[in-house]
């Protein structure tokens, strides 16, 4: 590098004649075993890379600070072999995902193509935070045993009672409880509760406009990044200096977590073999933009999404597709969802919420995985039945009519919610769930919201004044579902979930460092001035 430090890279060369174009890899999970032999097998050689830190990556690992430059000094290395023919293409999940968008931000006219799965442009709004809450399982993992020395220390987890572990205070120093000293990266997260310019810096929505490479986004409905990938998608394409890379940019939504499934079943439902058409999109993408194909030969249509179900993959030219119209769900009195507005008799429903005894987490949109092991266990992502916290008395559950035809969601999920608490600040958690004849209630897609972020994250934080009714908007990101006729939608509205988030204390208390714990008294309203509703964009073409 630039700085004299040394990155390792492993270089699979294909037994044709070159010179060639390249696929390269910066990975900080080890490069070992990572190179896909199908692209040597078909004339596009290989390299794979320790990032800077990592393995027998030479010098200090701290998270996307050095992506940028190693990357390009990584692409001007391989651009001047003998066996490069100037075009290059990326791929990987997550921080691959993320070393991809330090190098599309360059501009560099050597790569020809980038393919992002699974992964954030804005690590406030949805990764490391989420809406003002803390993402408690994956931050901590991640940072402490992942990340906190060269190589991995994940299986460590499972020494660890991990429930009761991540119930321990103050957050601030989880990392020692952990066994992993003191890890700056971790302190520097947790003490960064609010939007700083060190978030705005892994903000990378406004960098789309240096790309000079087409884009396949790659997302999953139960990843933690759905909605961000489709706000990166609609960045890229009206950002874009041209309408020829404007048109290329190609994006791709599955029944997926954090990473493309290699079986139909994900949770408790399975997808059926329609789910797999998919798997080989990484491969066709690069293969036909590094040997002279174009976007629209890999996939004709900007947008392919699945839509849950029906099981169906569907193309699209913008998202969202056409058809569709936002629809409002009040919530009212006796649990119900209705199309109609709530009258001027009705009033609240109440529950408490306790930080000592969080609702836990039950399957949910998110990134934590068997490589997580001891927390996947409490935290798997995915459908799963929710009756089991549905009977908890804090947690409240709205319910639709019984669907007479089969209904379909595909777009934006909103919450609009008026409540009030006896805290001066408390989370709000809501899951949208498809409620089956048979009595399963299969989560959807979920959301949170901080009270003291309610007038918006990316701006300062105010507590709530205990007691006052105030309008709170959570967002349940994306989905395409249908809910098929003689279900119901089903609304879980509650105050924590347990420990993909971390608890709010309700004190508002500095999260980072508080230990002290209250109760809150929470209430939801559904009356005619304060009418909590669901938002949810029904297609109807």
């Amino acid at each position: 590098m630039r700085d004299g430090v040394g990155l390792p890279s492993s270089l699979y060369l294909p037994l044709t004649e070159g010179p060639y174009p390249v696929v390269l890899i910066r990975s900080a999970y080890n490069r070992a075993g990572m190179c896909d032999e199908y692209f040597p097998r078909h004339g596009i050689a290989v390299v794979v890379q320790d990032c800077r830190g990592r393995y027998e990556g030479e010098g200090e690992f701290y998270p996307f600070v050095h992506e940028a430059a190693d990357g390009e000094d990584t692409l001007a290395w391989i651009g001047s072999q003998s066996w490069c023919n100037g075009r290059i293409g990326m791929y990987g999940d997550s921080y691959l995902a993320a070393t991809q968008f330090a190098l599309g931000a360059t501009g560099s006219p050597l790569l020809a193509a980038l393919n992002p799965r699974f992964m954030s442009g804005d690590c406030w709004r949805r990764a490391y935070y989420c809406d003002g809450a803390f993402s408690l399982g994956l931050t901590w993992s991640w940072l402490c045993f992942e990340c906190a020395s060269r190589v991995s220390h994940a299986s460590a987890m499972r020494l660890f009672e991990v429930d009761k572990l991540l119930r321990t205070l103050p957050l601030l120093s989880l990392d020692e409880r952990s066994g992993a000293g003191v890890v700056p990266s971790y302190r520097d997260y947790v003490r960064r509760s609010r939007y700083d310019a060190g978030w705005h810096a892994l903000n990378i929505s406004h960098t789309f406009g240096q790309y000079r490479a087409p884009v396949l986004l790659t997302g999953g409905w139960y990843d933690y990044y759905p909605a961000e990938t489709i706000r990166m998608f609609h960045g890229l394409v009206s950002q874009a200096p041209n309408a020829e890379l404007a048109g290329a940019h190609r994006l791709i939504i599955g029944p997926w977590t954090h990473g493309v499934n290699g079986a139909s079943v994900l949770g408790e439902v399975d997808f059926g073999e329609e789910a797999l058409r998919e798997n080989d999109a990484t491969r066709r993408w690069l293969h036909g933009l590094l040997t002279g194909g174009v976007a629209a030969e890999f996939q004709a249509q900007p947008v392919r999404y699945f839509t849950m179900g029906i099981n169906r993959w569907r193309d699209a030219r913008c998202w969202p597709p056409p058809g569709g119209s936002m629809v409002d769900f009040h919530l009212r009195e006796g649990g119900r969802l209705s199309r109609d507005a709530a009258g001027t008799t009705e009033g609240c429903d109440r529950y408490v919420h306790d930080p000592a005894d969080p609702v836990p987490t039950v399957g949910g949109n998110h990134s934590i995985g068997p490589y997580n092991p001891g927390l996947y266990e409490l935290a798997k992502p995915g459908p799963y039945d929710q009756g089991c916290i549905q009977m908890r008395p804090d947690v409240l559950t709205y319910r639709s009519d019984v669907l007479q035809e089969d209904t379909e969601v595909t777009g934006e999920v909103m919450l609009e919610l008026f409540a009030s608490t006896s805290a001066c600040d408390t989370d709000f958690v809501a899951k949208l769930i498809d409620l089956h004849p048979d009595g399963r209630a299969m989560n959807i897609t979920e959301g949170i919201i901080r009270g003291r972020f309610r007038e918006g994250i990316h701006i300062a934080p105010k507590l709530l004044e205990p007691g006052r009714v105030y309008a709170f908007t959570i967002d349940l990101q994306v989905t395409s579902m249908v809910f098929k006729a003689g279900h119901r939608i089903g609304l879980i509205v509650c105050s924590s979930n347990f420990p993909l988030w971390d608890r709010n204390l309700n004190t508002g208390g500095d999260p980072a460092t508080e230990t002290r714990m209250v109760k809150a008294e929470q209430a939801i309203w559904h009356s005619a001035e304060r009418g909590s509703r669901l938002r949810l964009r029904i297609m109807t073409g």
